[in-house]
């Protein structure tokens, strides 16, 4: 486990001494960097939440070190970007409240030798007081990371209250076996988007949409099988059984694979459907209009900037309409306990909502909070994506979300490719999750 560097360096900003220290680690280096001289932004945001066991303004003495942070090379704020300049000032924001307390990040890949479930798994165990105070981490590790102990409970340091209105996905985000273990960021939703010209005519009832003159895209061979699971939640199906293994229930999956089945024979799937594995294909064929509507993730819908599309969380089916979305939580690690409330103290106000909405339009974001909506420029967005974070639930732990997974791209593909009947390939499928 690499230890953070001693690189510190103090900046002026008029009279002021910017103690705020970037440390990026790169490729297993860290490289020191230095904030801009321009002032910081003025930002306006609510009062913090009270930190248990440690006084409004800590000193020098009672601290052995500044704030640690990681982010994701996503989350980088040391570029020109407008992203990781708001980020980068909004670090700084918070050091003028406390200015005896450096804030040194860390970039770590969220995957991989090195990234952050290793890193963290093993300085938990070799060497504690390596772990960061603050860790911004991926959905798909917050679970395991609190299944091992190592994320500190939010509970007695902040508070997920119904009228901060964090959407329902959100709370699952930060949730493991009912207890929250971190404070939402920014979010990502899959959504079905399509031509504003056709924003009155595109059937969104799923039976309708079947026998009319529309095509649709998505990418069949995503190795999360996002839009296939979405289908099949939207048919009302289970994924997990009483005793928490992820289960496929037959009826649902085979009338999914017969409607699927039948959209490709009439010609309403493009050929790419079981070769394409992201969205990328997809919203480069909505863009050239080769295709009338297709499933992509709001990150990608929000990055083309086009205000001649319209989005909505899916077709109607079953009366339901259900959606996935993904996302980062603002999560401690902090291996000294007087700094555990002011990791989350940084996170609150990493999350408020003017903030939050500010940061996720530039960074083609979804805020998790509904009033962070009313802060975005362009209204009729929000309203289409306030509606579709409603309707949104996050997708399921990698335990289920895996297996599921294959099962239902296997399938499918069996189906278009293999021409094996959807009554054979969904026996299959869920014959396939009760294997060793």
């Amino acid at each position: 486990m690499e230890m953070l560097g001693d690189f510190q360096r103090r900046v002026k900003s008029g009279s002021l001494l910017i103690a705020l220290i970037l440390l990026i680690a790169c490729n297993g280096e860290t490289n020191p960097f230095e904030l801009s001289n321009q002032p910081s932004t003025t930002t306006t945001h609510s009062p913090l939440l009270p930190i248990t066991s440690m006084p409004s303004s800590p000193q020098p003495q009672e601290l052995q070190r500044g704030l640690n942070v990681w982010l994701p090379p996503q989350f980088e704020p040391n570029s020109e970007q407008l992203p990781a300049r708001l980020l980068s000032d909004r670090l700084q924001a918070f050091y003028e409240q406390f200015p005896n307390l450096p804030i040194e990040v860390r970039i770590k890949a969220e995957e991989g030798p090195g990234g952050m479930l290793e890193a963290l798994s093993t300085a938990s165990e070799a060497a504690p007081l390596a772990l960061p105070d603050l860790v911004l981490l991926p959905r798909e590790l917050v679970a395991p990371l609190a299944q091992q102990g190592i994320l500190h409970p939010l509970d007695g340091y902040a508070q997920l209250s119904d009228d901060q209105k964090w959407y329902p996905y959100a709370r699952q985000l930060a949730t493991v076996e009912n207890t929250p273990f971190g404070i939402p960021f920014v979010g990502d939703a899959l959504v079905l988007a399509y031509p504003e010209s056709l924003a009155t005519e595109l059937p969104l009832n799923w039976n309708d949409w079947l026998v009319s003159r529309y095509n649709l895209g998505f990418a069949g061979a995503d190795p999360q099988a996002s839009v296939l699971l979405a289908l099949y939640l939207q048919g009302g199906g289970a994924i997990r059984n009483a005793q928490g293994r992820p289960i496929l229930e037959e009826a649902v999956l085979t009338e999914l694979l017969e409607n699927i089945s039948y959209a490709y024979r009439q010609g309403k799937l493009p050929v790419w459907v079981t070769q394409a594995e992201s969205d990328q294909l997809v919203s480069q064929s909505l863009a050239e209009g080769k295709i009338d509507s297709g499933f992509v993730w709001g990150s990608t819908y929000l990055s083309r900037n086009s205000q001649e599309w319209r989005v909505s969380a899916g077709f109607l089916a079953n009366k339901t309409t259900v959606t996935l979305a993904q996302g980062w939580v603002w999560t401690s690690t902090s291996p000294i306990h007087d700094q555990i409330g002011l990791s989350f103290q940084l996170a609150t106000f990493l999350s408020e909502p003017e903030f939050m909405a500010t940061y996720a339009d530039a960074a083609d974001f979804l805020p998790t909070r509904s009033e962070a909506f009313s802060f975005w420029q362009d209204s009729e967005q929000a309203k289409e994506f306030e509606t579709v974070s409603q309707l949104a639930q996050t997708i399921p732990p990698n335990a289920l979300s895996d297996p599921i997974a294959i099962a239902l791209r296997n399938a499918f593909i069996a189906v278009i490719k293999d021409r094996i009947s959807p009554q054979q390939a969904a026996t299959d499928a869920i014959a396939s999750l009760t294997k060793p």
